[in-house]
Parts: C-alpha cells; structure tokens; sequence
C-alpha cells in the first residue's frame, strides 16, 4: 500500500518543517536502563489545532507517528527509532533542509547511528551522545548539565552544500513562515509579502530575494533577526501573486 499523499511535494514537507519542525533528542532518567538513563530521539510539528488537518496529511506522507491535539495546539510526532531511522532521516537526507536547522537535523542523525550502534549502552557512549546534544536547539537543561559535567559540546562544522531553492520548497517554508499583509500609508493602503529568520539565516533569505527577483533584505541592528519583504505593489502583483 502506498501511503504518500499526492497532495503534498516532498519538498513542500521540508521547506514547511524548515518552518515549524523540532529535531530534538529526549535523555531523562530510567531506573530500568542499565546506566539509568534513556534516550529517545523525537521528529515533531506543533500548530494551532485549527491547523490539524495538515498535521494529518503530513502524517499520511509519512506513513508514520500520531497526532494529539490539546485545547488550543496540536502536535504531529514521530519517536519510533525504526520509525525515524526508515523514514523521517531518508527523507531529508534526499530532501535537505536549507535554514540552519540542517545543523539540528545532522546531529540528530549522528546521535540516532549511534544509537543503532549501540554506543548507549556504556556511559562513554552515553557522554558521547550528550556531547552532541548540547550542541542541538537551546542546548542541555540546567539538570543534564549537573548530571553530565564533563560534558564537552561538539563544535565540528558539518553541513550539507545544497543551496539551491526548490519552488516547492518555498510555498512549504512559506506556509509556515510567510506573511501576506496590508496596512495603511499617506497615500492609501500597502499590500506587502514578507518572512521573518534569525540572523543566522540572513544568507537564505537574501537567495530567497534573488530567486523570486523582487523585494529588499532588512537587517535590524537592534534585533536578531532579519526579515525579506516586498514592498512594491508591482513586485507583488506580477512576481508573489503569480508565484503563489
């Protein structure tokens, strides 16, 4: 049976994780694991539960994970190890993701063959792999950090060379991060196109800039982030609208 939903390009599902999706890997303590930790490396997309019926096409894609929905989120994810080993790192490594989250994802994938690899079942294994996750997202919690002193962060650059836009790619990183707005000025009203990065992602958002061939990359001093807009009522009306 083939679970794919034609609906959704392959790389629609990564420029929208690029967008909203967590690589994370969970280590807590469990008294039933030989050194009295465990480690489980988790896929997740958390949106408004308004938005959940996407968090269910992107479930038939994949062919794997649950859905939960809550009073106001819902949460698609995926913590099968054979789950994410099979389906969600091949999928990823054939369709990269381009923000910086590709560094998330690639430590990730490390930390999930060393889990294959059964490092985890020595504690210099298991330092090993939270050398790497300190490294991942907003690094280690104030307990890991206690319980793993020594723990050394891996600074290593590795990233993948793939930097060309694919346009599915955009309409899903889009989807997730774009803002399609209108607001009033001396003259009338301005209809504007833009999405918002980290500063860290300066650099695709100014290829963004040179693929759709419009709009400016503004780069606030005062914040971290920088964000490509479209200004020009032109540039929207004969570039974004038919793009989109």
């Amino acid at each position: 049976m083939n679970n794919i939903n034609k609906n959704l390009h392959p790389y629609w599902i990564t420029g929208f994780s690029d967008a909203e999706s967590t690589f994370s890997i969970r280590i807590f303590k469990d008294k039933h694991r030989k050194h009295g930790w465990r480690i489980s490396p988790i896929f997740s997309i958390e949106l408004h539960n308004k938005d959940i019926y996407l968090l269910e096409q992107i479930q038939t894609f994949f062919g794997v994970g649950k859905v939960y929905k809550s009073q106001y989120s819902a949460c698609y994810t995926v913590q099968s190890f054979e789950d994410i080993s099979l389906k969600i790192i091949p999928h990823f490594n054939k369709y990269p993701l381009l923000t910086k989250k590709e560094k998330d994802f690639l430590l990730f994938k490390e930390i999930v063959n060393l889990l294959n690899n059964k490092i985890h079942f020595t504690l210099e294994g298991i330092q090993k792999i939270v050398n790497l996750r300190a490294s991942m997202n907003k690094g280690l919690s104030e307990d890991l950090k206690k319980s793993f002193s020594n723990t050394i962060p891996f600074t290593k650059i590795i990233t993948n060379n793939f930097k060309e836009i694919n346009p599915n790619w955009l309409v899903g990183f889009v989807d997730g991060e774009g803002s399609f707005y209108v607001k009033p000025v001396k003259s009338g009203f301005s209809v504007n196109f833009s999405i918002s990065q980290h500063i860290r992602d300066v650099v695709l958002l100014e290829n963004i800039a040179k693929y759709l061939d419009c709009g400016i990359v503004e780069k606030p001093r005062t914040r971290q982030s920088a964000t490509f807009v479209v200004y020009k009522f032109h540039d929207n009306y004969s570039k974004i609208l038919i793009f989109f």
